[in-house]
């Protein structure tokens, strides 16, 4: 039963990944014909048109993101506590170890870009 989801989970993980791809793509390609079509039409075409959008700049997001991935490991572990046997409780807390350090990383990143003066 547990390789089960563990396969459910992987092929999810996967599925979500391939599509996020293609609709990146997909946004590519929409972009491109547009811009094609306003050559074809004799449009000018401004250098701000050719600037693709930006994401925002790397550390936005990290303490809502720790905060998140501290509360998912909680959350895991929880999950393992409440199980009760001794090898649900390891799993889970053994689990749990990867969002709750990637979670403080993310904090700490944080903490070190402000004392910096750069956030």
């Amino acid at each position: 039963m547990e390789a089960d989801i563990a396969g459910f989970i992987t092929i999810g993980a996967v599925v979500a990944f391939v599509a996020a791809q293609l609709l990146r793509t997909l946004r590519t390609h929409m972009t491109q014909k547009t811009l094609r079509q306003a050559v074809k039409a004799g449009t000018a075409v401004s250098p701000e048109m050719l600037i693709e959008e930006r994401a925002p700049e790397g550390g936005t997001n990290d303490l809502r993101n720790g905060m998140v991935l501290i509360a998912l490991a909680f959350a895991i572990a929880g999950f393992g506590l409440i199980q009760g046997s001794v090898d649900a409780i390891k799993a889970t807390a053994g689990i749990a170890l990867f969002p709750l350090f990637v979670g403080i990383a993310l904090l700490l990143r944080l903490r070190l870009v402000a004392g910096r003066g750069e956030a």
